[in-house]
């Protein structure tokens, strides 16, 4: 479950293309491309923006911004968490690559549930030699005391060897963006 504070000004203000920067819209950026308010490996925390922020972009992860832009513009998702994948630090276990993204209502998750697991299966079958699966998962987002049913795509390992995760997990996601937009709506 994913706490999310004021979920409805969110959603409001995805398709805003006016919305304006504040305050509180910081992100940092670590040595190893962690992006997150601390800008460390250990934080888990980020600001979360609609499509339209000038900072959007900019404060998702390279290793899972031509996916999340895909979501996007594809199937019209709306995006809310994710992570490029990292290696573990001293003070950070390994983190795998992630997208999430939260469906308006339930037709629209059903939707998005079976695409989401029609390309986990074609890829998982065209990459059966591959250590790195793809997984469609579901989380609840937790907001003003109401749930939301989310889904996640998920890069994970069937091995325990970071090196050989992040040395095979690009040909994979490629081909996941790939089928993403062959995908006629």
């Amino acid at each position: 479950m994913t706490e999310f504070s004021d979920l409805t000004s969110f959603v409001d203000s995805w398709e805003d293309r006016f919305v304006e920067v504040t305050e509180f819209d910081i992100f940092k950026q670590s040595s190893n491309g962690n992006i997150n308010t601390d800008g460390t490996a250990v934080c888990c925390d980020s600001p979360i923006f609609p499509k339209y922020h000038r900072y959007f972009k900019r404060s998702i992860e390279p290793g899972v911004r031509d996916l999340t832009i895909a979501l996007i513009l594809k199937l019209n998702c709306i995006t809310y968490s994710s992570c490029q994948g990292h290696f573990s630090t001293t003070d950070a276990v390994m983190r795998q690559r992630y997208v999430a993204v939260m469906p308006r209502d339930e037709e629209e998750y059903q939707k998005l549930f079976n695409i989401f697991n029609q390309i986990a299966e074609l890829t998982n079958y065209h990459f059966s030699e591959n250590p790195v699966k793809v997984v469609v998962g579901n989380d609840n987002l937790e907001s003003e005391g109401k749930t939301t049913k989310c889904l996640t795509l998920f890069f994970v390992s069937n091995d325990a060897d970071e090196l050989e995760y992040f040395r095979e997990i690009e040909s994979v996601y490629d081909y996941v963006i790939q089928q993403i937009n062959q995908i006629k709506i």
